[in-house]
C-alpha cells in the first residue's frame, strides 16, 4: 500500500490565509476627523479669558449695569493631499486562487499603509514635548521613572489629568509605558481598593485605571512600523513611544462654542480610484489608487499634558 503522503498532491487552502495586520491604530480616536467643505479656511476662536473674569455685577436701583465685552479671533486649517497606488495585472486576477482577491487585497494593503503614515503623524504630534505649553509637560528620568525607587505614578497621572485647562477625559499610553504602569504595586493597590474592581490576572485593566482616575477612556498605542529601508531586513518598532499624555478630547464634530485638544480636518475623505491601463502587461493592468487629504491640527494645546519618558 502506498504511503498516505503519496496519495495527496498539495494544493493551496481556500479557507485560510495568513496576513499580518496593523490593527491597533488609535489616531481617529486621538484626533477625530471633522469634515470641511474647502481645502483651507478659517474658524472662530473665542478668547480663553471669556467667561472666567470676575466682574463687579452690583447694580443700584436707578443705575445701569456695568458693560462687559467678549473677544473672538480666527485660526485656520489647510489640508494636504495623501495617496498611494498599485497596479494589479489582469493575469493576476485571472490566475488567482481563492481566497486571494488581488484587487481588494491591493486596496486593503494601500489603506493599511496610509493608516501607518497617519498614525505616525498623529503620534508625532501628541507625543512631542513641543506641542504643549511649558507648564503642561514633565520629563521623568532616573529613579523618577515608573517602576524605579522614587517614582510616583499616581501623582504623575493626577497632575496630568488636572493640569489640563479643561480636565482631561482621555489617557494615552504608549504600549511600553502601559505594560509597566498596569503592574505597578501602587496602581494595583489603588484599583483593588475600588469596590467591584476585578484584576485581569493580577494586572490593572484599562477600565479599572479609567475608573481610578475618573476619565472616560484609556487609549493604548500598540501599532508598529518598519524602521529599516526597503530591501533591508525588516526591523520593527512601536509608533507610540515610552510616554503618556492626558488630553481633553471632544469626539465627533466639535460644532460651535466647543473646544477640544486637536482635530483632523478632512476636505476629501478616503476614496479609491480604479482605472484600466491596456499598455501594462499582455492583458492590461488595473491601476488602484487610494487618496484623501487632511490637516492634523492642535486646537487647544493647554487641553493636554505630556509625561515624557515615563519608563526607561
Amino acid at each position: 500500500m502506498a504511503e498516505a503522503r503519496d496519495l495527496h498532491i498539495d494544493s493551496v487552502l481556500t479557507n485560510m490565509s495568513v496576513q499580518y495586520r496593523n490593527e491597533d491604530m488609535i489616531w481617529r480616536e486621538v484626533m477625530p476627523e471633522v469634515k470641511v467643505n474647502k481645502r483651507s479656511d478659517l474658524y472662530w476662536k473665542y478668547a480663553k479669558e471669556n467667561g472666567f473674569r470676575i466682574y463687579d455685577d452690583k447694580i443700584g436701583p436707578k443705575s445701569e449695569a456695568n458693560e462687559i465685552d467678549f473677544a473672538v479671533s480666527t485660526d485656520n486649517y489647510s489640508v494636504k493631499d495623501h495617496a498611494l497606488a498599485d497596479y494589479v495585472a489582469q493575469e493576476e486576477i485571472d490566475n488567482s486562487d481563492s481566497p486571494l482577491a488581488p484587487e481588494s487585497d491591493a486596496n486593503d494593503f494601500i489603506n493599511q499603509c496610509l493608516d501607518v503614515s497617519q498614525e505616525q503623524r498623529v503620534s508625532g504630534i501628541v507625543f512631542a514635548a513641543g506641542t504643549y505649553p511649558v507648564g503642561n509637560k514633565v520629563t521623568l528620568s532616573g529613579t523618577s521613572q515608573w517602576s524605579d525607587s522614587a517614582d510616583n505614578p499616581i501623582k504623575n497621572v493626577q497632575d496630568a489629568v488636572e493640569g489640563c485647562f479643561m480636565r482631561a477625559n482621555t489617557l494615552i499610553f504608549g504600549i511600553d509605558a502601559w505594560l509597566v504602569f498596569r503592574r505597578l504595586p501602587e496602581i494595583l493597590d489603588a484599583v483593588k481598593a475600588i469596590a467591584g474592581t476585578n484584576l485581569n490576572g493580577g494586572l490593572a485593566t484599562p477600565s479599572a485605571v479609567a475608573n481610578l482616575f475618573e476619565v472616560d477612556r484609556i487609549l493604548i498605542g500598540r501599532s508598529r512600523y518598519i524602521t529599516t529601508k526597503e530591501g533591508q531586513t525588516a526591523t520593527f518598532a512601536r509608533l507610540w513611544g515610552k510616554h503618556m499624555a492626558a488630553l481633553h478630547i471632544k469626539a465627533g464634530n466639535p460644532g460651535i462654542r466647543s473646544v477640544t485638544f486637536g482635530k483632523t480636518f478632512v476636505e476629501t475623505a478616503r476614496v479609491t480610484t480604479r482605472m484600466f491601463d491596456q499598455k501594462k502587461g499582455l492583458k492590461g493592468s488595473h491601476y488602484i489608487k487610494v487618496g484623501f487629504n487632511s490637516d492634523e491640527k492642535i486646537i487647544a494645546s493647554d487641553l493636554g499634558y505630556f509625561i515624557e519618558n515615563a519608563v526607561a
